[in-house]
Parts: structure tokens; C-alpha cells; sequence
């Protein structure tokens, strides 16, 4: 999959980088090519279309494992890394509400996930 940032406008692209280019006709200029549409390489593309930059991310995510549409991100961004932080944090704050009564917090509502 490849997807564009031209601008702060995003493109994206269809499976396979050949199809893509065919896609999308016509000669094109960059300002930087990003190989590899993983946290860092979005993080890379998205803060140099910010300062204007003309931005191709080339990222083959084709075939996605079964039953996912990831596009863009790969693992980490997708189903690991970065969702893993959340839940981590989410059960934290879980953990921290329950015991709040004991460091002097008033919590009026019992604490439940739903």
C-alpha cells in the first residue's frame, strides 16, 4: 500500500506499489521518499508535510492478515505496539480509581469497566 502526502492533503493508494503508481499518472516530485509505513515512517512523512514538504510513503502490506484492513502502520501502530500502551494505561487508571478511596480521594460513583 502506498499512501501520499502532498501539503497536508492525504492520498491513498491501492494494494501493490505498481498498481499505485499506475493510479496515479503523471510524473510526480518529492520532497522525501519514507520506506515503510510503521509508526516511524508516518511519524516522519506526517512532521515533513507539516513544514510543506511534498511526502511518498511506500509501505506493502499486502496481503493484511486474515480478518484486518490495516492499511498504513504495520504491527505496531495496528495491533501491537501503540494498542497494547493503551489497554496497559486504561487498566492502570482502572486500578488507581479503585484504590483512590484509600489515599483520600472521595469517589462518589462505583468504579466499573464497560
Amino acid at each position: 500500500m502506498a499512501a501520499l502526502w502532498r501539503r497536508g492533503e492525504r492520498f491513498l493508494g491501492v494494494p501493490g506499489l505498481c498498481r499505485t503508481a499506475r493510479a496515479l499518472s503523471g510524473k510526480k516530485e518529492y520532497d522525501l521518499l519514507v520506506i515503510g509505513g510503521g509508526s516511524g515512517g508516518l511519524a516522519c512523512a506526517k512532521e515533513a508535510a507539516q513544514f510543506g514538504k511534498n511526502v511518498a510513503v511506500l509501505d506493502y502490506v499486502e496481503p493484511s492478515p486474515r480478518g484486518t484492513k490495516w492499511g498504513l502502520g504495520g504491527t505496531c501502530v495496528n495491533v501491537g505496539c501503540i494498542p497494547k500502551k493503551l489497554m496497559h494505561q486504561a487498566a492502570l487508571l482502572g486500578g488507581a480509581l479503585k484504590d483512590a478511596q484509600h489515599y483520600g480521594w472521595s469517589v462518589t460513583h462505583p468504579v466499573h469497566h464497560s
